[in-house]
């Protein structure tokens, strides 16, 4: 693989991302954003603080050329393309340096407050029946481009950046995959992660404040333009009616998409909606559910989906999930069978792992880390539990989703009897001085607070204290094996390994 100088001046002109171009006539043989990954023959893409030390480590590395910001100010005599925005334009030139995979790929794109790792695995799991297991996946934990465990990558962002993104498709086209489920997160359109690329499907599950702060979005009206990109980006796509913020939802689909090319979907209402899809629960437990689907009109009436399904995985919220899943799945071509056969089995690692103990009751893993995730995830249990209490072991991460905060102390304050305040990815803040700011919204007196901030510690004390009859939700870190302390990935050893040590 390679690019000519005039491909990438051709490409950047087209774009109207070319500021200023090199004299140079020749090729570029490797892309990199990170000068530690460069090899002889690479193109450098300029991203961020930039300092003198990393252009002289890539330029001993055999760096042939550069992409930078109009303001880079560093002193070199190798060939430089000056651009408008340098992470558009790494997506525009990975994408063709990769001879478009995109194209060979069928794209359902997931974006949403909460929801859309669940979303994703479920659509994963579908497609992988009805493709004969030829489906790429991209999700917040994990990055698979095909069968074997070569083909299988611990994801380190919940989008990835677009250089990585497009040689995982070629990889995925490669190895044969016929389609790939995506997260899409805020970030990923705030930052160029995904620009030009468009999706056959675009699920937009929900949203609520989330994601503002330092270092992520200045303001929710910035969280949700963001987010709302996907539904521009996108052939077809997919809205919950019972998302916040459904108007402004529906206004962004129908500037660009006719009548038929919009899917709502909903929980069955007694008033009504105007959702094509409903849903509603038949029964349900501490561990799964059956749920039935009904199609409500006759653009419905299409997808032919209407019916009951086991959904191995609890939550009544999943169910929601589960259905969002199978009108993308369906648009892209699977039958009805491989619904049924995945939602029976599909696992989500981190989500909704149920562990039951005689002596110490049922305990929840989840990556439930905002409001809405974790207020969902309360009302459920406290809904399906016993007489017995209901406790929670939560934190906030340091460093980012400060807005997170109070919403974490107000869904514990709704619901939970017992809250277990700790550490949870602290970076560079004193996770005591979160778990406070978190702790000033609990005003119930009703609601017991313990403070222990060695997370290991304090899953201990929680599992220890529950009976027979009580629920324990783990929140936060599912089964991430490491927490974020000053800059370092501190081996840890996850939530649901120390709940599975301590009940088996």
């Amino acid at each position: 693989m390679k690019l000519t100088a005039e491909q990438i001046n051709n490409l950047l002109t087209t774009e109207g991302l070319l500021v200023s171009k090199p004299d140079f006539a020749g090729q570029v043989d490797q892309l990199a954003y990170n000068s530690k990954k460069v090899k002889s023959g690479s193109l450098l893409f300029v991203k961020g603080a930039f300092k003198a030390e990393y252009l002289a480590e890539a330029e001993q590395n055999g760096l042939t050329a550069l992409v930078v910001p109009a303001d880079f100010a560093l002193s070199t005599e190798l060939p430089t393309w000056v651009v408008a925005d340098v992470a558009a334009a790494m997506s525009i030139l990975a994408m063709a340096y990769y001879d478009y995979p995109q194209e060979q790929l069928k794209l359902i794109g997931i974006t949403g407050t909460k929801g859309k790792t669940s979303t994703a695995y479920m659509a994963h799991e579908m497609l992988k029946i009805a493709t004969d297991e030829r489906v790429a996946l991209s999700s917040t934990l994990e990055v698979i481009t095909g069968n074997q465990p070569e083909n299988h990558y611990r994801a380190h962002l919940t989008t990835p950046e677009s250089l990585d993104l497009f040689a995982w498709m070629r990889e995925a086209v490669d190895n044969g995959m016929q389609a790939m489920v995506m997260e899409v997160s805020s970030q990923a359109y705030k930052k160029e992660r995904v620009y030009g690329l468009r999706y056959d499907v675009g699920i937009f599950l929900n949203i609520s404040p989330d994601h503002v702060g330092e270092n992520e979005h200045p303001t929710f009206a910035d969280y949700l333009e963001c987010k709302m990109q996907l539904l521009d980006h996108s052939d077809q796509v997919i809205i919950n009616v019972d998302s916040d913020h459904f108007t402004d939802l529906i206004e962004r689909a129908e500037q660009s998409h006719p009548g038929d090319a919009i899917w709502l979907y909903g929980r069955l209402a007694d008033d009504g909606n105007r959702a094509d899809l409903t849903y509603a629960t038949v029964n349900a437990d501490l561990r799964r559910s059956t749920f039935a689907v009904y199609e409500d009109n006759q653009q419905a009436g299409r997808l032919g989906i209407a019916g009951e399904y086991e959904l191995d995985i609890p939550g009544d919220f999943n169910q929601g999930n589960a259905l969002a899943a199978m009108i993308a799945s369906r648009l892209i071509g699977t039958d009805t069978a491989a619904m049924h056969e995945a939602l029976n089995t599909v696992k989500i690692p981190g989500r909704m792992e149920v562990i039951t103990s005689a002596e110490h009751g049922t305990v929840y893993v989840d990556y439930a880390h905002n409001y809405a995730s974790i207020a969902a995830l309360l009302n459920f249990a406290k809904q399906n539990k016993a007489a017995g209490k209901l406790q929670i072991v939560v934190g906030a991460t340091g460093n980012k989703g400060v807005s997170r905060r109070p919403g974490i102390g107000k869904a514990v304050n709704a619901s939970a009897d017992v809250v277990y305040l700790t550490a949870d990815d602290p970076q560079y803040e004193d996770p005591a001085v979160i778990a406070d700011e978190i702790q000033a919204h609990i005003t119930d007196s009703k609601v017991t607070v313990i403070r222990e901030m060695d997370r290991t510690a304090a899953i201990t004390m929680a599992i220890n204290a529950a009976g027979p009859d009580d629920v324990t939700v783990l929140a936060g870190k599912g089964m991430d094996e490491y927490q974020k302390i000053n800059g370092v990935d501190t081996p840890y050893e996850n939530d649901f390994a120390i709940a599975h040590r301590l009940l088996d």
